[in-house]
């Protein structure tokens, strides 16, 4: 029944339904809200349908609204919400999925629920600071590269043109007069370079495994980004095992979950390896022991909880802790970075200025001595 209404739905589904379904898909908020009032629902024990009936009637984005009415069609109050989930795999991670089809066995759903909507706001809340990490530098870059196109391009011309002879100028003028000149006539060729090398890019991460598996062996040996990097992927590792583990996942099927949401392709690779090895009765210790990709007290973290079967709270606060540390080393990167931008621009303003006033340092002295 499920996947003939799935195949249903994606072939009435047309081109242009897709790009406003891109265009107007709910954002992180929205998704968050959901998962919360549904905790709620579950807790005060009301029936799936009628829970998103309920959330239906607050809910004011347009496309989200339409995928709460779908499901009050469809879904009822025997069959699994997670199977009618599959159907929005733009929306709904195959994780998320994965934790609630466990919930509805387990009966903890409420719990779950809330779990989720925890990890995505910290999620959410880490990809903020990585992105405001960003926002400085490049917009600060950004501005300095204008000012030098429009200096190369307005002015720096017109006051070279003062000067009688060219070929007596400076070699930093010179330099920068052939900057000028390519500016000003192949400026288009400077804006598709730096478009093809951003598409490129992300072609080549996408299509080339060996190009991925070195620019992600990159970002986990690049100087202060190795330590950000393993941080980041510990985190997410931790904090999802924990979230399945209390959901009553099974080990595989909750490593398998985990590999297919971690971005870095070495981690995903350890992470299933690990995996088969559990299936053929080695120990989740054996086979993350060695492995460089995670912390020594992570590794004993697992080594107890493989002992006992009762990790409590520990493994939760290993997620957490990797994610303070994480956030305090982005604030200490965002200060190391900026007298490094500064020593940046006052390059450019040199270069420009030297360019400018050495020649006409050469022409005052040649006024003076006449």
């Amino acid at each position: 029944m499920v996947q003939s209404l799935q195949v249903e739905d994606l072939v009435t589904e047309s081109i242009f339904d897709k790009i406003e379904k891109f265009l107007n898909r709910p954002w992180l908020e929205e998704k968050v809200n959901f998962f919360r009032l549904l905790a709620v629902t579950q807790n005060a024990w009301l029936w799936i349908r009628d829970a998103l009936i309920s959330i239906k009637d607050s809910e004011k984005h347009p496309w989200m609204k339409k995928i709460l009415e779908w499901l009050i069609k469809v879904v009822n109050q025997w069959y699994p919400l997670s199977e009618w989930l599959k159907l929005y795999p733009w929306f709904f991670s195959p994780s998320e999925i994965a934790l609630i089809k466990s919930s509805e066995t387990m009966w903890n759903m409420p719990e779950v629920l809330q779990n989720i909507a925890d990890e995505l706001e910290n999620f959410a809340k880490i990809k903020w600071k990585i992105k405001s990490a960003m926002m400085y530098p490049t917009i600060v870059i950004i501005f300095a590269i204008i000012a030098v196109v429009v200096l190369l391009r307005k002015v720096v011309p017109v006051i070279v043109d003062l000067f009688p002879s060219k070929d007596k100028l400076p070699e930093i003028t010179k330099i920068v007069l052939a900057m000028s000149d390519f500016v000003k006539t192949k400026w288009y060729l400077i804006i598709v370079f730096f478009i093809s090398i951003v598409v490129w890019y992300k072609l080549a991460y996408e299509k080339i495994s060996s190009f991925k598996y070195f620019m992600d062996k990159v970002f986990l040996e690049l100087p202060v980004i190795w330590y950000l990097t393993r941080l980041f992927n510990q985190y997410r590792f931790s904090k999802l095992l924990w979230d399945f583990y209390e959901a009553g996942v099974s080990l595989p099927e909750a490593l398998w979950q985990i590999s297919d949401v971690l971005w870095n392709v070495w981690y995903k690779d350890k992470i299933k390896n690990i995996k088969k090895d559990i299936e053929v009765w080695l120990s989740f210790l054996e086979s993350i022991e060695w492995s460089w990709l995670f912390d020594p007290i992570l590794v004993q973290v697992i080594g107890i909880w493989e002992q006992t079967w009762n990790i409590g709270q520990v493994l939760q606060k290993m997620a957490e802790f990797y994610r303070d540390e994480f956030n305090s080393k982005i604030e200490g990167l965002m200060k190391l970075i900026e007298p490094f931008l500064m020593a940046f621009v006052a390059l450019l303003i040199w270069f420009i200025a030297a360019s400018v006033f050495l020649p006409m340092a050469d022409l005052i002295s040649q006024i003076g001595n006449s």
